[in-house]
């Protein structure tokens, strides 16, 4: 599987630039020492003026800040102890950035006037913006918090959507739907305080805390498994019509049938690799940043006093990851980790 996904990532070279170029994302403004991620999968210095690739992640200590320019698109303004990714992709025909809080905090200011906007996201949630200023809180339960100070907001998760107005917030817990949005006039809402919260919630009750991140993981291994057979349907039929342009003789209609049959399966098959290695990443991260620190909390409290609930955690855990493996891992790769 991972050879094919290769081999296809370096046929989509050939495809007009055009079509494939992100909307530059350029940092502006650095305090502390924060770290990049980047698509070779190694951790280093994040410097002024870099530019930040898709599938690229900033990572934010306790005393670092990170701006980042878009151009006239958007400024993002990535908080302390946080980790911010830049996703792709594809709905309706068309790529689409997903600019993803993981973790932490990340406030975001987009002009109306500079065409499509990016999509908005965490680990669970992706959210519809317009001519917005927003500020997204990640927490380390899996749950998020919209804040929207000017525009438009169309917060989805499973399956549901919460349009938000100016001044309006809506929480979504992970594995679950929006909850009742509310106004936030009057009222300050602060990152530490709320991440405060539902660590202290996520550990009231990990049993629970466990449920839900197996019913986020569910979602997330039903768009792997839809986009997969997408893939392998578009693979077969695009391998087939390669090798049916290959046999032509005639130069112009080879040209024809590669640019009406051949050319639309491979970005089919482009398209799907780019929706179903979303889902994985997703995965990944929630088992990362709300599974990997769930269980080190519980086994350490209870490192002295291992009773039947802590059995129970145990063995539940293990079959979260157990699953995790089988269904994800496949379509990892070594610079994902």
């Amino acid at each position: 599987m991972k050879r094919s996904i290769l081999i296809w990532i370096t046929i989509l070279f050939i495809i007009p630039v055009g079509l494939l170029l992100a909307q530059n994302t350029t940092v502006t403004y650095i305090e502390g020492d924060p770290r990049i991620k980047n698509n070779r999968g190694t951790i280093e210095s994040l410097d002024y003026g870099a530019q930040l690739a898709t599938g690229e992640s900033v990572i934010t200590g306790k005393k670092d800040l990170v701006e980042l320019d878009q151009g006239n698109s958007a400024t993002i303004r990535i908080k302390p102890n946080t980790v911010f990714t830049i996703r792709e992709i594809e709905q309706g025909g068309q790529k689409e950035q997903v600019l993803s809080t993981i973790t932490g905090s990340v406030s975001m200011r987009f002009n109306r006037l500079a065409g499509k906007e990016p999509k908005i996201g965490t680990v669970s949630t992706i959210a519809g913006i317009r001519g917005t200023e927003v500020t997204i809180f990640a927490g380390p339960d899996g749950s998020s918090l919209f804040i929207v100070e000017s525009g438009l907001v169309s917060v989805s998760a499973a399956g549901q959507t919460v349009e938000l107005g100016a001044q309006e917030a809506v929480e979504v817990p992970a594995g679950g739907p929006p909850g009742e949005k509310f106004s936030v006039i009057g009222r300050e809402l602060d990152f530490s305080t709320w991440s405060q919260g539902k660590a202290e919630e996520l550990l009231a009750d990990p049993l629970s805390s466990l449920d839900r991140s197996a019913a986020l993981l569910a979602q997330f291994k039903a768009g792997l498994e839809e986009w997969v057979g997408k893939y392998e349907k578009a693979r077969v039929e695009s391998e087939a019509a390669a090798e049916q342009m290959k046999s032509m003789t005639d130069k112009e209609a080879q040209n024809k049938y590669r640019d009406e049959v051949w050319f639309p399966l491979a970005l089919q098959t482009g398209n799907a690799i780019l929706n179903y290695r979303y889902y994985t990443l997703s995965a990944l991260s929630l088992r990362r940043f709300v599974l990997g620190p769930l269980y080190m909390q519980v086994r350490t409290r209870n490192i002295l006093h291992q009773d039947g609930s802590y059995q129970e955690f145990m063995n539940r855990y293990q079959e979260i990851i157990k699953d995790f493996q089988t269904t994800f891992e496949p379509y990892t790769n070594s610079t994902d980790y």
